[in-house]
């Protein structure tokens, strides 16, 4: 990797504000993968589908 000898702060703030918002979302998906990757599921899918069926 080259080093420019820009830091995070200066490259986030030359970003547009669209360049900002799709940043942003990204971290957000990414942020939000991380608690289902946390989240055991097995249970709530379990009682959903003993629910559905007879």
């Amino acid at each position: 990797m080259t080093d420019t000898g820009r830091t995070e702060r200066q490259v986030l703030e030359e970003l547009n504000p669209d360049e900002q918002a799709f940043l942003k979302r990204v971290l957000e998906i990414e942020r939000a993968k991380l608690h289902v990757l946390a989240y055991d599921a097995v249970d709530d899918l379990l009682a959903a589908v003993k629910e559905i069926l007879p």
